[in-house]
């Protein structure tokens, strides 16, 4: 997992206890200032091109570039990060996916974007998710709303595919070929 900005005191040790329950184990931070992580887009593609470079993920998972300018900027540099480029040296990243953020449901960026893939999940999965995002106590909200109901909507999209639970992304890019193990290969390979 990257963590883009940096967080306080507070949300640093709700981070920790969200990944406990979640049970990873790595975290990157790059260290960008809440709330304004695209000041620098140059900088933010920079950092996030060195983490893929580094990680070399098969699977990139980016924000819904939805209300929160964080999200925006995080979903414009990580298509930027995903690029196909004209270095040998960077990361491609075969399959790139955009996730749901539920607190949001207003759509200032206009995207082509459509959730086209559903995860499914088991009810201990959805119960993990639910007490991760819980153990970010300074961000709970009273009444209605779409984090006090995580479990609900995980179920209404299941039942709408025929299972307990889901999860639902936009589909970016998969490719499919079984020439990976070359990929990186020549990736390996690559001067530094």
């Amino acid at each position: 997992m990257v963590v883009l900005a940096r967080p306080d005191e507070i949300r640093t040790k709700e981070l920790h206890a969200a990944r406990e329950i979640l049970g990873y184990d790595q975290v990157m931070f790059l260290d960008l200032p809440d709330g304004s992580v695209g000041q620098d887009m140059r900088a933010l593609v920079g950092g996030l091109d060195a983490v893929l470079n580094m990680c070399r993920p098969d699977e990139l998972y980016l924000p819904y570039p939805s209300m929160h300018q964080d999200h925006v900027a995080t979903y414009e540099a990580g298509m930027r990060s995903a690029r196909l480029s004209m270095s040998a040296r960077h990361w491609y990243p075969p399959t790139v996916m955009v996730y749901d953020v539920t607190a949001y449901d207003l759509q200032l960026y206009p995207t082509d974007l459509r959730w086209n893939v559903f995860e499914s999940l088991d009810e201990p999965q959805v119960d993990k998710k639910v007490a991760a995002v819980e153990a970010y106590e300074s961000q709970q909200v009273e009444g209605p709303h779409p984090l006090n109901g995580i479990k609900q909507s995980a179920h209404a999209l299941g039942a709408a595919r025929q299972v307990g639970w889901a999860e639902q992304y936009a589909l970016v890019r998969a490719v499919r070929d079984g020439n990976w193990a070359e990929h990186l290969a020549r990736f390996e390979s690559a001067p530094r």
